[in-house]
């Protein structure tokens, strides 16, 4: 009986482990447009050596017509730290409201909202060449993309 009680002591302890590589990823939406998300949340490689940090959303959420919590360069090399559009590379965030007012976070020629980006850790994924997976908290302010909107929307993102 010991044997067995040890057995799958060792099998949960692995299965736990599997568990935590793999990073839970939750978002929410709040301010003008409201909404929660699961997520993958990854740095990816870029077509000229570049990483990118991407949440890529699961669901769709009901009362949003479209929405890409955000995707952004980072830079090299990939690292715990955190990160704001100043240290950021190219990236964009957006929201859609059903009213039609886009809100957006960027790094474009110019900036937009803010961005905050906390990478506690980043290994590297052996199934995806160039690819890290990642644990950490995102938090994004979205600001009306047009003249004479008022209002934000607020991303945040755990994964």
């Amino acid at each position: 009986m010991t044997r067995l009680a040890t057995a799958l002591a060792l099998a949960a302890a692995a299965f736990l482990a599997r568990a935590a590589d793999a990073p839970a990823c939750h978002g929410t939406i709040s301010g003008a447009v409201k909404g929660s998300f699961t997520c993958l949340a990854a740095i990816v490689p870029g077509d000229s050596g570049q990483r990118f940090f991407v949440i890529t959303p699961k669901d769709v959420v009901e009362g949003v017509p479209t929405y890409q919590p955000g995707s952004f360069e980072l830079p090299q090399p990939v690292a715990a730290g955190t990160y704001t559009l100043d240290s950021l590379g190219m990236g964009l965030a957006s929201v859609a409201a059903e009213s039609g007012t886009l809100y957006t976070a960027a790094k474009t020629s110019t900036r937009r909202g803010e961005v905050t980006l906390t990478i506690r850790s980043a290994k590297a994924d052996p199934s995806r060449a160039g690819a890290f997976t990642v644990h950490g908290a995102y938090r994004a302010r979205l600001v009306p993309a047009g003249a004479g909107k008022t209002g934000e929307v607020v991303v945040e993102v755990t994964f």
